[in-house]
């Protein structure tokens, strides 16, 4: 208040600034403020750690120490999330149905630190609460030795091939003879070494001959070998895998193996079937019961047969049409998987699993042998078995976890294109089939492996840029 007559003084310079100053103050309460209460969601894909080794980086979203060996072998670059969970496989002896609907979600939230700070204990991305799945009953060994098998090879992707066969040859009594190019003498006792240790009752045979002629002299040797109990001959490439020596024993003992038998799968793609004709595709199988294999191995018809210009698994089925009555009996469960890249659609069908697939490691990339780890633990049928859970994500043991983009009716036994191709083209053996989900959401199994009495499966979600997520499902008994 001024005295009448008196003029207010000018304001000097330092009240100007000390004005300033205050709107500064302000300024940076209201930021720093704003930045404390947003600062969880604009840091979440900060960097909290890196290997100096492999520079793997590490980002917020993750609340544990991973380990950087595993992001190593797993082929991560950038971890951005990390959930691991307990199962507990719980056997049964009632019939379960191939998906099995559960009110328990798979993921639950994890009690999350500090998203600023570094993550300190290897435990921080575990869910605490373990989920018990319903798996049926492992059965007894199962004993195939009225079954022999035969492969035409080299000894490199024999070797190769060892592990695979472990899972449905190993100590099943079966046996498989093996022609494969000359080779090293020391080089052939390794492998022969290697399967023996592996409960498989491997004959490895050098020959001169060429593959073709190679392939189709396996009728006459698998003849030359049979035992009385002998009952089939298969003819299979190295990359045929059998999910379950159980389950396909079942499947041979409902054919009459004393009347001549020629079984096996067609080739999912009409195109093929055009080339080859209805014959029974070898990466699928080739069944021949043992009077059939008897007859077309009788001198004057083998000679005739293996002169002929064909290729191995044709030139086996026009012998048999040339020369026998015998026709070819499909069972529809023999899969050669004459398809490419993505093939996620087939093995996460609502379906029995497959007897046989092919093409594993060369047209598609699906590890059979790590597939069938955790066999070990919940028998062969468990494998590709169907657990959906409460959150709407779809475990398929072994190979996917899946959330679909859409609702599936739970009794959709259609198959997903997910490989591409005119739907008509593959009908024949996979139908019904339905457009490929291209917003599904899937974590691919990468890895399996037998950690004392657990099993350890690693499924990883890619994405170069955000950084992979990973999840660990530990399966006890």
């Amino acid at each position: 208040m001024y005295l009448k007559g008196e003029k207010p003084r000018p304001r000097g310079a330092s009240w100007v600034w000390k004005k300033k100053l205050m709107r500064f103050v302000v300024a940076v309460c209201l930021v720093g403020g704003f930045t404390c209460l947003l600062w969880p969601h604009l840091g979440r894909e900060q960097v909290v750690m890196q290997d100096p080794v492999s520079n793997i980086t590490v980002t917020s979203g993750v609340h544990c120490e991973p380990d950087f060996d595993l992001l190593r072998r797993l082929d991560i670059k950038k971890l951005s999330g990390y959930v691991k969970r307990e199962i507990v496989a719980t056997p049964t002896s009632e019939t379960l149905p191939i998906r099995q609907h559960l009110d328990n979600p798979l993921f639950e939230p994890i009690e999350s630190p500090n998203p600023i700070s570094t993550p300190q204990s290897q435990d921080g991305c575990l869910i605490p609460q373990p989920v018990s799945l319903q798996v049926p009953k492992p059965p007894l060994k199962v004993d195939a030795s009225h079954i022999d098998f035969g492969v035409a090879t080299t000894l490199g992707r024999l070797n190769d091939s060892i592990d695979a066969f472990s899972h449905w040859a190993g100590y099943t009594q079966t046996r498989i003879f093996a022609l494969i190019e000359s080779d090293k003498k020391e080089r052939i006792k390794e492998v022969q070494m290697k399967a023996d240790a592996m409960g498989i009752n491997l004959f490895v045979t050098e020959s001169n001959e060429e593959y073709q002629r190679r392939y189709f002299s396996l009728v006459s040797h698998l003849a030359q070998n049979m035992q009385r109990k002998t009952q089939w001959s298969v003819v299979i490439d190295d990359d045929t895998f059998f999910l379950s020596m159980t389950e396909l024993v079942k499947a041979l003992g409902e054919y009459d193996a004393r009347q001549p038998m020629y079984v096996g799968g067609l080739s999912e793609s009409i195109p093929q079937v055009g080339n080859f004709g209805l014959m029974g595709f070898g990466g699928a199988g080739v069944f021949m019961s043992r009077p059939l294999i008897q007859q077309i191995s009788e001198p004057v018809i083998y000679n005739d047969c293996i002169n002929t210009p064909h290729t191995g698994d044709r030139k086996i089925s026009l012998c048999i049409y040339q020369n026998t009555p015998t026709r070819l009996t499909i069972n529809h469960r023999l899969h050669q998987l004459d398809m490419t890249d993505d093939v996620s659609g087939f093995f996460e069908a609502n379906r029995p699993p497959p007897l046989s697939v092919h093409h594993w490691k060369s047209w598609f990339h699906a590890d059979m042998a790590k597939l069938s780890v955790v066999g070990e633990l919940c028998g062969d049928d468990c494998l590709l078995r169907q657990f959906k859970f409460g959150d709407g994500w779809v475990l398929t043991n072994g190979f996917s976890v899946v959330k679909y983009s859409m609702d599936i009716d739970p009794n959709d036994p259609s198959m997903e294109l997910t490989w591409g191709g005119p739907v008509e083209q593959y009908l024949h053996e996979l139908g019904p089939l339905r457009l490929k989900d291209n917003d599904k959401f899937s974590y691919s199994m990468v890895d399996a492996v037998l950690d004392g009495d657990t099993v350890r499966q690693y499924y990883v979600h890619r994405n170069a840029e955000k950084g992979d997520q990973l999840l660990e499902l530990i399966w006890r008994a």
